[in-house]
Order: C-alpha cells, then structure tokens, then sequence
C-alpha cells in the first residue's frame, strides 16, 4: 500500500505550533499535533526548535509520502515572535519569508502582493498558534513568518512563475494529507492556469500537451504569456473544467503526433498507462484515404507515432494528418461545448496542421 504523506500547509502550521510552544512555555517538542481541516489530528515531527533573541524557530521537514512531490524532503521553518499583549484573547499575524512565493497577478485564491499561502494553509497556521496560546494561557498578539529555504530553487520546477507566483512555492493543501500518486497538484493547477487567463481579460486559452508544442504556439499565436496552460496527459481534465467558465470564447489544443493520434482517437488521460498511440484507427484512416496497402501495413506494425508521421509526410497520405487534427477539435469540442481551435506541431518544431 502507498503511504501517504502532508501539505505543504501542514508543515508550516507544524512548524508554528511547536514555535509557539516554545516561546510562550519553553518547551521544545520533538513533534505536535495539527488539527486538520476534516476536524482530526495528525501527529508532525519537529526536526530542531530554537529560541533566542525574543524568537523561536522551527523546523519541520515535509513527507509528501509516496507522492512525487518536488517539495519532498524540503526544510519548513516557521519563527514565532510576540508583538505584544492583547487584553481579551490572543491572536494571529502571518507572514511570507524567504522562499515562499509572492502572487503577483489576478486570478488565484490569494490576492496580488499577498504571499503565496492559500486561505486552507492561512486556516490552519492560525489555529495552531491559537491552539499554543490557549495551551499556555497567553494573551499574546502572535507575528509568525513562513520560510523555506530551498523554496526558490524548488519553485523553478513548478509552474508559479507562469501562474504569477514569484520568488518562491506556495503553500498549499486543502486537507493536510497528500494522497500517493495523486493527480490533484497538476489538474488544481491547470485550473489556477485559466483562472490567471480570464482575470487577466483574456477570452481565449491554450492548452498544450507537451512544452515543445507550447514553444511553437506561443510562436504562433499572438497571446500573452498568461494565455497558455501546459495540460501535460490530462487534456480530458482541461477541457471538461473549461465548459463551464464564463467568458471563455476560444480554447486551442496544441501537440504533437503522438498525443494528437489518441486525442482523434477519443482518448484524453493520454499518459502511455492510459493509453496507447491509435496505430490500428491510423491504419483505418490511410485506408479511408486510399493509402497502398504497403502504406497501411507500415503503419500497422510501426514502433512509433513519429514514424507513422514522417510517412505520411513523405509518402502520404498527407490528408491522414489534417484528418487527425480536424477530429482533435471536433472530439475537444464535444467536451467543452465551445469553440476548439486544433494545432498540431511538427516534429521540427513547425505547424503541421490545424482545424478551426
């Protein structure tokens, strides 16, 4: 069984309790408890509590579990300082530092110019420091401030600097847990992706399957940069969660062969455990076209999308390639119910083909 792991959010609210702990009764936990958003409790390693010059600082270390998460093993601190004292009850402010992102556009839960901390993370950190200060009997007016130290370094292999989070990661989780495996980061991500799009007034959106095909559209199309959102092998999410947004007019689909082949096939989780490239409907689409047989059988027993393409290309016939795209927007439009524009990208980084 694959093991779970914590957000993000449950690190940093982690951090800030056992800071808290720290600071207001002296006590260096070597883990705490976090309530989750679900009511129940997860129990967090600490991994060093220090105290000095009116501030206590915690780290914890994130376990995404089984999850191929890039923030994996990365280093969590949270530093705690009283502010001073309130007369009624205790409370909260929370700050962005090193490595944790800074949203600089509109679009996403977090306003512009607020650290990149989502309000379930916000949520959480609060009332763990809450939940420390109830503990201790303290009135305290509470300052904490998020960091991760590697948090700029890890934010280059995700896609913040496309959605306008600068500088850093986010953090993040709506649960706590992260779910081994889970495709729940990359499709709230495509999503945060049309977000940006539309509150930046845009009425159109493309959503490549692959970076190479992005290149050539963002070549191609004169769009700004917020109007392109990388779906990776989950076109069919893209799609479904674009029919219902307002204001969206236009939706390209940019890729290239091999992701366009099960695409006009009907296929959109294009990932090869999914799905396979359509060789056998390739094959019926040269017959359709009155390929030679010696043509079709190539294509049968090719290893490749790519090598059923440069065949075509050179050896035809050609009309194959405009049919798979023609079939690529008509199958994306049965899913989002709006106009599809179908580009398909070269294996020259050119544009083969579109339809729409």
């Amino acid at each position: 069984m694959l093991r779970k792991g914590y957000t993000t959010g449950t690190c940093a609210a982690a951090g800030a309790k056992a800071a808290a702990h720290a600071l207001l009764g002296g006590k260096a936990l070597s883990s705490v408890e976090v309530t989750l958003p679900s009511g129940s409790s997860l129990t967090i390693p600490v991994k060093s509590v220090k105290v000095s010059d009116g501030a206590a600082r915690a780290v914890v270390i994130k376990d995404a579990g089984d999850d191929p998460d890039v923030t994996n093993g990365a280093e969590f601190v949270a530093e705690v300082r009283v502010a001073g004292q309130n007369a009624v009850k205790p409370s909260v402010a929370i700050r962005g530092g090193e490595g944790v992102g800074v949203v600089t556009r509109p679009g996403l839960k977090v306003a512009p110019g607020r650290p990149a901390i989502n309000p379930v993370p916000l949520k959480m950190i609060r009332a763990a420091l809450l939940e420390a200060a109830r503990a201790h009997g303290s009135r305290a007016a509470l300052v904490v401030t998020i960091s991760v130290p590697k948090g700029r370094e890890l934010a280059e292999r995700t896609m913040n600097a496309r959605l306008g989070i600068m500088g850093g990661i986010s953090i993040l989780g709506t649960s706590g847990i992260v779910e081994p495996m889970s495709l729940a980061a990359y499709t709230h991500s495509i999503s945060l992706g049309v977000d940006v799009a539309l509150a930046s007034g845009l009425t159109e959106v493309v959503f490549s399957t692959g970076r190479s095909s992005e290149k050539v559209a963002e070549r191609e199309l004169p769009l700004p940069e917020v109007a392109f959102v990388l779906t990776g092998d989950h076109m069919g999410h893209a799609l479904r969660d674009a029919a219902g947004r307002k204001g969206l007019e236009l939706i390209t689909v940019a890729g290239q062969f091999g992701k366009f082949t099960k695409l006009a096939a009907g296929h959109f989780e294009t990932h090869c455990s999914d799905s396979s490239v359509e060789f056998a409907f390739l094959g019926g689409l040269c017959a359709r076209f009155s390929a030679s047989d010696a043509i079709v059988k190539k294509v049968l027993s090719a290893n490749t999308a790519r090598e059923v393409y440069l065949l075509l290309k050179e050896k035809g016939p050609r009309e194959v390639i405009t049919e798979v795209t023609r079939l690529v927007r008509e199958n994306s439009e049965r899913i989002a119910g709006k106009k599809v524009r179908a580009v398909l990208v070269g294996y020259e980084n050119d544009l083969a083909s579109s339809a729409g």
